[in-house]
């Protein structure tokens, strides 16, 4: 399986590591780093596992990395991040009507 990130999921991982690095430390950021790549290997070995949530996007399902949420899908071989979200977050408002251009239903 293939895995790709949205350009927003790519702003949101380059977001946290800005936060964790000015919040703690290097050292915290290169945990948690590892800790959410790990978690995106987790979900390409078994992407069933994890709960889906229709109402935010087509085929979107969540999985949680400490107090973030990996919010993704899966098409074929494609494993797509859309967004990595803090928990507190509104969803909807980050991937609704118009937020997300690239999130497309194919």
């Amino acid at each position: 399986m293939k895995l790709e990130l949205t350009d927003a999921a790519i702003e949101d991982i380059r977001a946290i590591r800005r936060y964790t690095l000015f919040t703690w430390s290097e050292r915290q950021d290169a945990i948690y780093q590892a800790r959410l790549w790990k978690r995106f290997e987790e979900i390409l070995s078994n992407s069933s596992r994890y709960r889906f949530r229709h109402d935010l996007f087509p085929d979107c399902q969540l999985a949680t990395e400490g107090k973030h949420v990996i919010l993704f899908r899966v098409r074929g071989d494609v494993f797509q991040v859309v967004r990595v979200l803090h928990s507190a977050m509104d969803f909807k408002k980050h991937v609704g009507s118009g937020g997300m251009s690239e999130i497309r239903s194919e």
